[in-house]
């Protein structure tokens, strides 16, 4: 009876063992989103705080933490969390030598995920949402400058991101860095046509909304088959039309008011992010087609059948990998909303439109006081539930 060489049969394990990685890795991931998705925040981080993830998806996890706590009201929690993330992509881009060896011979399951470069930026985002949300405009300033810092290294990509560049502005502006802020909003003017806010007077009070709509698209699996025992795998994101969100701000329910407002769809800034990052996985997978096409030429010397079936299970291993920050919102808005001093009821409608839940009306009450010269900052997450 023929049997397969050591190598052949350390290749099929390894092989299956991958494959099921590839979908068992991120279950309690999967399930935490599910929920979420299904409105129930307290039940996604009960199950955030108890998962056990591979090393492999301990960006995401702390990713996850992180926005499931914010749309919780939990923002000391997703503070924590989200700088997590930040120390923990510091030490990923020191990439291990495992790494690099195993997605040579496998996929790029096989490596630690790090992040595109939207997603980096927006931990910063989020974490300046944390900041001005807990009264702690010092926090949101910092975090501001690392976001800037970010916008001076891939401004190509993320240049387009006007929810986060006003962001920026208005958290140093709430700093009380003035200068800085009033640069922010200046590039802003050159590369937008909306108006961008000017520095507001000491005696001008205000409230900001931020408003976090919808769910961001996943990551899809391109594959071709060039030849039976090629072939190529590659990620990216469904084309998506950017709708803009209609809004109204109302008045004790009757008046509508004037509004300042910057948005961003972010799945349009995540594409321009993987397609850039394209021409380094496909020359990471060319060199991972000739490193298997190697390995198989070698056995084929040897045992014509075991080079044979050998092709095939590394023809198996080539996986996209599809991960990717799932619990972003599919739109953010920044509402800027001039008001008296003193008390009043502000509702919000909400018209928004995407692919997976189409049409979504939503309408919030929000009941405010404002001192004179005070600004207030609400957080709105449409589609969850934070009991």
């Amino acid at each position: 009876m023929y049997r397969l060489p050591k190598t052949v049969r350390a290749l099929f394990w390894l092989a299956l063992l991958l494959t099921l990685q590839a979908c068992a890795t991120s279950t309690s991931l999967q399930v935490a989103r599910e929920q979420f998705r299904h409105g129930s925040t307290a039940d996604a981080l009960q199950t955030l705080s108890e998962a056990s993830v591979s090393r492999r998806d301990q960006l995401l996890l702390y990713l996850d933490r992180g926005m499931v706590a914010q749309a919780a009201g939990q923002y000391t929690d997703s503070v924590v969390a989200f700088e997590r993330a930040i120390t923990l992509i510091d030490e990923l881009d020191y990439v291990s030598v495992r790494d690099q060896t195993s997605a040579l011979i496998t996929n790029d399951w096989a490596t630690r995920y790090s992040g595109e470069y939207s997603e980096r930026l927006w931990i910063h985002t989020f974490q300046m949402i944390n900041f001005l949300l807990l009264g702690l405009p010092e926090g949101a300033a910092v975090e501001a400058r690392r976001a800037a810092a970010l916008f001076e290294e891939q401004g190509d990509l993320l240049d387009q991101d006007q929810f986060t560049r006003s962001l920026i502005g208005l958290s140093f502006e709430s700093a009380g860095q003035t200068d800085s802020a009033q640069v922010e909003y200046r590039r802003l003017a050159e590369d937008f046509d909306d108006p961008v806010p000017s520095i507001t007077g000491t005696r001008e009070s205000e409230l900001i909304v931020f408003v976090a709509s919808g769910f961001i698209s996943p990551k899809l699996p391109g594959d071709l088959f060039v030849d039976y025992d090629v072939r190529i795998s590659w990620p990216y994101y469904a084309q998506y039309a950017a709708v803009r969100p209609n809004i109204t701000v109302l008045s004790q329910g009757q008046e509508p008011l004037e509004t300042l407002r910057a948005d961003t769809t972010l799945v349009s800034i995540s594409q321009k992010a993987l397609e850039k990052r394209g021409k380094t996985i496909a020359a990471r997978q060319a060199l991972r087609l000739a490193a298997k096409h190697n390995i198989a030429n070698a056995l084929e010397k040897e045992d014509a059948v075991a080079g044979g079936i050998a092709r095939l299970l590394l023809a198996v291993m080539e996986q996209a990998d599809t991960r990717s920050w799932e619990t972003l919102p599919a739109n953010m808005l920044l509402l800027r909303i001039p008001l008296p001093a003193g008390e009043q009821t502000i509702t919000l409608r909400l018209n928004d439109y995407t692919l997976e839940a189409g049409s979504i009306d939503y309408q919030r009450t929000l009941d405010v006081s404002l001192k004179p010269g005070e600004r207030q900052f609400r957080l709105i997450r449409t589609g969850v539930n934070i009991n």
